[in-house]
């Protein structure tokens, strides 16, 4: 498994990969298995890859999976990125206050599903580490409550840390967080 930085030509096996794990696009079951709620277009993917980027897992030049990578202040986001922030600036991480620390924007993240399970998002989770730890010290997502598969992955398969529930449109999620490096 090739993990590398996007680049334009990846761009439409990134949005046909989000386009087929909607939650519009899932049956009950299928859904179960987690999803994304993003709907990123070309012009956005673009943007968000030449800032921090976007990272691809690709196997034999098929794409298993992507995550994005985004500064806090980037600009414009949807009002749930918003919602977690504020979320956020009341929130602390490792004795520290959130609000005091280098943070960046981890997500979305989408794996093909013939590729769960497989260790796809640990390899895509050690190079968003190897990639920000030096800039960055806490990296902060956030996962819909609807979805606890995505929820399970990153706290009990990545070891993330799952600090506070906020709202956004009669929609619950939870704020998640990971440190970049070691402490």
């Amino acid at each position: 498994m090739l993990i590398r930085q996007a680049i334009p030509s990846d761009y439409p096996a990134i949005l046909t990969l989000q386009a087929q794990n909607t939650p519009e696009q899932l049956t009950v079951e299928q859904r179960q298995q987690g999803f994304i709620v993003s709907q990123m277009n070309e012009k956005q993917l673009s943007s968000i890859n030449n800032g921090l980027g976007i990272l691809i897992a690709v196997e034999d030049e098929q794409l298993a999976g992507f995550v994005c990578l985004m500064p806090a202040d980037a600009q414009p986001r949807p009002s749930v990125v918003d919602a977690m922030l504020h979320a956020l600036s009341t929130q602390s991480f490792d004795g520290q206050p959130l609000s005091q620390q280098r943070l960046f924007l981890y997500g979305p993240v989408c794996l093909s599903a013939e590729w769960r399970g497989k260790g796809v998002l640990r390899q895509l989770f050690d190079a968003v580490k190897e990639r920000t730890r030096n800039d960055f010290d806490v990296g902060a997502l956030f996962v819909n409550e609807d979805n606890p598969h995505s929820l399970a992955a990153h706290v009990n398969g990545l070891g993330m840390t799952a600090l506070t529930r906020f709202r956004c449109h009669d929609e619950s999620y939870q704020l998640i967080v990971f440190a970049t490096s070691e402490r």
